[in-house]
């Protein structure tokens, strides 16, 4: 445990590639009786918590919670490790030898992007035939004791039948995000058990005429249902559509873009999610859309200039505004 906080500093700087803020790692520290627990949470890795075991000082706990976050991200250090001080190669940077060892390696470990809980939506959708409506899948967690430990528990209310009263509870764990997926592992085990719900998966929703089984006369590509993909695929999406703020057009919104002005604005940028996130202005835009996401604005990494593979928080951004059916977004933006 000597040297975890700054060996998880050192991880998330070469995962995040990019020099760390203060604001990035944050340690709160509560005292029970004569001992010390700490939390880690690491805002620029999705806000995840970790608590740490209790210690007799301050410093043991913090450097316990910091274990804690190296441990349950082994497989993402690793893969730093493995990287050495070389950026990562884009997919369309790899020769088709590296494609193809790439793909092998992926099948054979699995996909880490994968959770319970992008399964489990991405099952749902395939009994249902549908997507799910925003509070359909909902995830309660507790506390429990003294030592801030989570059990989490999920309803699926668009399940057939009896399906959709059920709750699963999941395993106590040290984080409320580890406590939801293992609730969401419990829940598939019970629905892939269950030969009914797992036949109806494997059925493609009705189809009309046309190439791969989608409704109308097209052929080519498109035609096919999206209830055919694999629903690890189709969990992914769902729980990408619960980070963005919708389905539908270019940047997560939906409907089509429509170009506020030709004015430029600036914006800092709030929160960073991976592939998109989350802009402010200095002062309100005059705009109906303004009020939708909380007044903030949508701006995806492909909508900026050199297509970026990380922003940080408080980055200052160049743009133009849009809006579509979700709020207001940002396009043909710069870093300044």
């Amino acid at each position: 445990m000597e040297g975890s906080k700054n060996e998880l500093n050192t991880f998330l700087q070469k995962y995040c590639k990019r020099p760390l803020q203060k604001t990035d790692i944050e340690y709160t520290t509560s005292v029970f009786g004569s001992q010390y627990q700490s939390v880690v949470k690491l805002n620029c890795l999705q806000g995840q918590e970790y608590a740490g075991h209790l210690s007799h000082d301050q410093k043991t706990a913090e450097k316990s919670a910091a274990q804690q976050a190296l441990t349950s991200n082994d497989s993402l250090v690793q893969e730093v490790k493995v990287q050495g001080p070389t950026e990562k190669k884009r997919p369309c940077d790899l020769t088709p030898a590296e494609r193809a060892e790439k793909k092998a390696r992926q099948e054979l470990e699995g996909n880490p992007s994968i959770t319970p809980k992008t399964e489990l939506n991405g099952l749902v959708m395939r009994i249902v035939k549908r997507y799910l409506k925003k509070g359909e899948t909902i995830y309660v967690s507790n506390k429990i004791g003294t030592a801030v430990q989570y059990q989490a528990t999920v309803q699926v209310s668009g399940l057939p039948g009896d399906w959709g009263q059920r709750a699963w509870a999941g395993q106590v764990c040290s984080t409320k995000q580890h406590a939801e997926q293992s609730a969401a592992e419990q829940a598939l085990t019970d629905i892939k058990a269950d030969p009914t719900l797992m036949e109806e998966a494997t059925k493609p929703k009705g189809g009309g005429k046309g190439k791969g089984g989608g409704k109308g006369k097209g052929k080519g590509k498109g035609g096919g249902n999206w209830w055919d993909m694999p629903y690890d695929m189709m969990g992914m999406m769902m729980e990408a559509m619960s980070w963005s703020g919708g389905w539908g057009g270019k940047g997560g919104g939906s409907g089509e873009r429509e170009r506020i002005n030709e004015e430029e604005y600036v914006g800092t940028v709030q929160e960073w999610k991976g592939s998109f996130g989350w802009l402010t202005t200095p002062s309100e835009i005059d705009h109906p859309a303004s009020k939708r996401r909380g007044g903030k604005i949508y701006i995806h990494k492909k909508d900026i200039e050199n297509c970026p593979e990380t922003l940080g928080d408080g980055q200052t951004i160049r743009f133009k505004l849009y809006a579509d059916g979700s709020g207001l977004g940002a396009q043909d933006a710069s870093i300044l």
